[in-house]
């Protein structure tokens, strides 16, 4: 389940023959109210065995990003006052504001300073239970954020044959609902938080990129993330958080811990330092539309979306030559603001790393088709001279990407660079980032030809997934955050592009690798893992301080549905289009009751064909054939 892990341990006794007669399971279960865990202690042997149990427990109140360095050490560590008895054991911040209570049961046989002890003698299949509960004391929820979280609700169910996808798809809205948080300035909204354990906060790109990966399932999502980021919306200039009119936060902690300094603590001081946070908002907003959001939640969202609109074309953009461009303002700032934001992610080719200001290239596309979404939505709702005014810049955005960006191979196949840097030149790595262009929809036929080229080829495809960067650049590293290692929200994205190019074969084989790597980690893929070659390491290698689950990779198994059954609706214009296509590996796939207002659809799609079991009323359904693919096939 999303909020128990189980562990087994053996004991060799002296005495007692060569098996281990002793075997110690824990059961550990996180709950609203804190930590639950129970250490069971079976005795295997054919003789009484005599052992001593020592538990240490301790707390030392450091804070999250000292827990995940591995520099080694936690410099603000608290350990200030702590009292043990046989049945309890509670620690207190030295300023009093925090504590951490223990209760143990059955009692210890006695304490000191470090542990509990107990002494147990058990016969043949009997078994000890010790129960620890954990409960933070002194704190609550932040100022205004509800303690109960909103109950899930009805999602689109899968059946698949093997049964794999069907089941990660199972465990991905459990742990989309284990991320899911209240949201204090609106009863009954939900947030969506980036990970656990480290990313329990409101991310805006995150946010918005897992919940257009649920649409199929929990198409709701989106305006909960819409409106959540809205209510946060930049208002004015403020560069010690990078706060901007009509932009979208970057991040925002809802804990009590100060956040960016003094004034921060439960969500009061959102950080702003992204750039994709904003068109990705718009973007939302009109996959929103097509998906069935009402009028009236569309008209209360178009300020937003408005103001939104206008940093693209204002402050995103300081020097005016149409490129969304950052460099951060203050010593708090991301030195990256795409979402590869570590600081050695924008680097040519021989490893020099870009400096700024940096235009990063998948921004650009977001913003082109940032503008294509709000036009589609004006046009809509009658305002079509500010719809055609966005046309038109949409198309003039389109063709200054493509003549920007766009990198002539010489020997190979043309590609997009990574990043323009401050000197307006062509940062021109090869790198997963043009995956999203085709997600946008911003090159050509012929271009996107040969970028599928790059992104299925053997630098950039590992066989678990795409690299963030080729392995032909020479900063590559299999294991970085950004540079080598593989994200699957980041493939899944580029299959989404290359699907839409026409390209099943492609998008189908990256898919059908990630859907490999995703049984690997039993249904539950980190937020990344290493970028090594399938042909050398029979593993995708887990990253070390990996979020799991993590919003954009629990969205993965989900957006895939989506992609095999070639769902775009446009119920706007009552009509929804499917293009089944299967991977290698999935020999059927049944989807029942993904949510449109006018009723439930239900469709099974197999090697033979594909049928659509129910439809919603009133809404024409576009059927075409089902893209098959072969066992091990690929680009």
């Amino acid at each position: 389940a999303a909020d128990a892990a189980r562990f087994r341990a053996y004991a060799v006794v002296p005495g007692h023959g060569p098996d281990p007669p002793i075997e110690v399971e824990r059961v550990r279960r996180v709950r609203p109210t804190g930590l639950e865990e129970d250490v069971i202690v079976t005795c295997w042997g054919t003789e009484p065995v005599e052992i001593d149990l020592s538990v240490g427990i301790d707390c030392d109140f450091a804070d999250i990003f000292e827990v995940r360095s591995l520099g080694g050490g936690v410099a603000s560590a608290e350990r200030s006052q702590v009292k043990r008895t046989t049945r309890a054991i509670t620690f207190a911040s030295h300023d009093g504001t925090r504590g951490t209570a223990v209760r143990l049961s059955p009692a210890a046989d006695r304490v000191d300073e470090d542990a509990s002890h107990w002494r147990l003698r058990l016969g043949r299949g009997e078994r000890w239970r010790l129960r620890i509960r954990v409960r933070a004391e002194g704190v609550g929820p932040p100022e205004g954020l509800p303690a109960e979280i909103p109950p899930p609700r009805r999602a689109a169910e899968v059946v698949s044959r093997p049964t794999d996808l069907a089941r990660a798809c199972r465990r991905s809205l459990a742990d989309l609902q284990a991320l899911t948080l209240p949201d204090g300035l609106a009863p009954g909204r939900r947030l969506l938080a980036a990970g656990i354990p480290w990313f329990v906060a409101l991310f805006g790109r995150d946010s918005i990129i897992a919940s257009h990966q649920a649409r199929l399932f929990e198409p709701a999502r989106m305006l909960d993330a819409l409106q959540a980021l809205a209510a946060r919306q930049g208002r004015v200039h403020n560069p010690g958080n990078e706060e901007q009119p009509g932009k979208i936060l970057h991040e925002v902690r809802l804990t009590e811990r100060a956040w960016l300094g003094s004034g921060t603590t439960g969500g009061a001081r959102p950080y702003y330092g992204s750039v994709d946070a904003t068109p990705l908002f718009v973007i939302l907003y009109g996959i929103a539309w097509r998906w069935g959001a009402t009028r009236e939640a569309l008209l209360d969202l178009l300020p937003a979306a408005r103001a939104a609109m206008g940093w693209i074309r204002g402050d995103a953009d300081p020097d005016g030559d149409g490129l969304i461009e950052y460099r951060g303002s203050s010593g708090r700032s991301l030195a990256n603001q795409g979402w590869k934001d570590s600081a050695n992610a924008v680097q040519f080719p021989d490893g020099r790393l870009a400096e700024g200001p940096i235009a990063i290239v998948e921004v650009q596309g977001y913003a082109y088709r940032a503008r294509r979404e709000l036009a589609a939505v004006l046009a809509w709702l009658g305002e079509d001279r500010e719809a055609d005014e966005l046309s038109a810049e949409a198309d003039g955005q389109r063709a200054l990407v493509r003549e920007r960006f766009w990198c002539e191979g010489g020997d190979k196949p043309g590609f997009f660079a990574l990043a323009l840097d401050g000197r307006k030149a062509r940062v021109d790595s090869v790198a997963s980032n043009m995956g999203h262009l085709l997600w946008c929809g911003v090159p050509s036929n012929e271009e996107a030809e040969q970028v599928a080229f790059h992104l299925t080829g053997d630098a950039m495809a590992s066989g678990w997934g795409l690299r963030t960067l080729s392995s032909a650049m020479a900063g590559f590293n299999p294991i970085s955050y950004h540079v080598g290692s593989v994200w699957p929200h980041d493939t899944a994205m580029a299959c989404e592009g290359l699907r839409r190019y026409g390209r099943d074969r492609d998008a189908l084989a990256l898919a059908s690798a990630l859907c490999d790597a995703l049984g690997l980690f039993d249904d539950r893929l980190p937020e990344l893992f290493g970028g090594h070659s399938r042909a050398e390491s029979r593993f995708p290698v887990p990253y070390p301080t990996a979020c799991r689950p993590q919003a954009w990779a629990a969205g993965v198994p989900l957006d895939f549905v989506a992609l095999f059954l070639g769902l775009e609706p446009f119920i706007p214009g009552s009509t929804i289009s499917l293009s089944p296509a299967l991977p290698a590996g999935v020999d059927s796939l049944e989807v029942r009751g993904v949510p449109f207002p006018s009723g439930p659809l239900s469709v099974a799609i197999d090697r033979d064909g594909a049928r659509v079991i129910e439809a919603p009323a009133g809404v024409e359904i576009s059927l075409r054939a089902v893209t098959r693919t072969r066992l091990g096939g690929g680009a």
